[in-house]
C-alpha cells in the first residue's frame, strides 16, 4: 500500500509530496521506504526504514583466499563489521546506509577511508598516525589478493545483516551482547 503525504521543502519552503510505500526486501524483511523530490527547487530525500528485526547474530569469515572477497555481505543499518586484526571497527550511526556487497566491497570502502586518515594525519604532521594507517593499507591489499588470514565479524543486535558463505560461521548474540553494539538508530522499547 502507498500513502502520500505533504509538507514544506527544508530548502525553499515549497510544498513536497512525499511517497511511503511498504516492500518486502531479501535479506532485510519489510522496510518503508520514503521518497520525496521538490518540484520548485530539486531537493531530494529518500530513506529507507527496516521494520522488522530477527534474532540478533554474529558472522565470522577468515579470509584466506581470492574466492573469500565473493562472500556476500548484507549489512543493516544495525550491522558492526570489525576487522580485528587491523583494529578496526565500522558501527552504525544516525545515517548508516544499509548495503548488499561482498567482502571484497567492504575492505575497499575501509581502504578508502583508512586512506583518507592517512592522508590526513600526514598532512596534519602526526607521522605516527599516517605511519600506522601505511600498514593498514598494506594488510588491507595483501588480504585482497589473498593473502591471509584476515578475519571479518559482522554483528547485528536486530538481526538484519548476515555474510553469505559456506565458510562463514554465525553465532547468536547474548543480551549481554547486544547492549555494547550500537544499532545506528533510536529504538522504542515498548516491553519496559
Amino acid at each position: 500500500m502507498k500513502v502520500v503525504t505533504t509538507s514544506n521543502c527544508p530548502i525553499c519552503n515549497a510544498e513536497i509530496s512525499f511517497d511511503w510505500e511498504t516492500k518486502e526486501i531479501p535479506h532485510f524483511g519489510e522496510a518503508m521506504i520514503i521518497a520525496g523530490v521538490c518540484e520548485s527547487c530539486g531537493f531530494k530525500l529518500s530513506d529507507t526504514i527496516l521494520l522488522s528485526q530477527g534474532e540478533p547474530v554474529r558472522y565470522t569469515i577468515t579470509i584466506e583466499d581470492p574466492e573469500d572477497l565473493n562472500a556476500r555481505v548484507i549489512r543493516s543499518t544495525s550491522g558492526t563489521i570489525r576487522l580485528p586484526e587491523l583494529g578496526i571497527n565500522v558501527e552504525p550511526g544516525p545515517t548508516s546506509d544499509a548495503y548488499i556487497s561482498n567482502v571484497e566491497g567492504v575492505l575497499q570502502k575501509v581502504k578508502g577511508i583508512v586512506a583518507f586518515a592517512t592522508r590526513s594525519a600526514r598532512d596534519a604532521g602526526v607521522e605516527e598516525n599516517a605511519l600506522r594507517g601505511e600498514c593498514i593499507l598494506e594488510r588491507i591489499e595483501r588480504a585482497m589478493n589473498g593473502i591471509g588470514p584476515l578475519t571479518m565479524i559482522l554483528e547485528d543486535p536486530l538481526g538484519n545483516s548476515a555474510i553469505v558463505s559456506e565458510k562463514a560461521v554465525s553465532a547468536k548474540l547474548t543480551p549481554e551482547e547486544c547492549e555494547d553494539l550500537k544499532t545506528g538508530m533510536i529504538i522504542l522499547d515498548t516491553a519496559a
